[in-house]
């Protein structure tokens, strides 16, 4: 963090203000300030980052982009999964990239209506098999 006088741009010292009085500028006497503030944050592969957006009245969102660390059972370690869904636009989208080597292992796009039978829709029945 630091502060500066908004008018000539010195740098300022604020250990001198109070919540009543406000130390001049030794430079030019103005008593504005402009304090710059940073803030850094690192996102890394193992952070998990999800968008969902839903209309108002509906159950399931319209839009899900999901970013996130997935055990493979096949790798036997954690990789990058990252899945598009977009129920307006009919798309499915997945990528599962190996953290370390940033290998794509698995990446797939199709309608979302030909994406069937993953997840807990392989343990559905279905209705025609009675």
């Amino acid at each position: 963090m630091s502060t500066v006088c908004s008018d000539c741009g010195a740098a300022i010292s604020c250990s001198n203000d109070s919540e009543n009085f406000r130390a001049p500028c030794s430079s030019c006497g103005g008593t504005k300030r402009t304090i710059n503030v940073s803030i850094n944050e690192t996102i890394g592969l193992r952070d998990f980052i999800g968008v969902k957006a839903k209309r108002l009245g509906q159950k399931r969102p319209y839009v899900e982009d999901i970013s996130k660390p997935s055990f493979s059972h096949d790798k036997q370690k954690v990789v990058h999964r990252h899945t598009f869904i977009d129920r307006d636009s009919n798309i499915y989208s997945e990528k599962v990239t190996d953290i370390e080597t940033a290998e794509v292992i698995h990446q797939n796009q199709e309608p979302l209506s030909a994406h069937t039978g993953h997840g807990s829709a392989k343990f559905k029945k279905n209705p025609v098999d009675k």
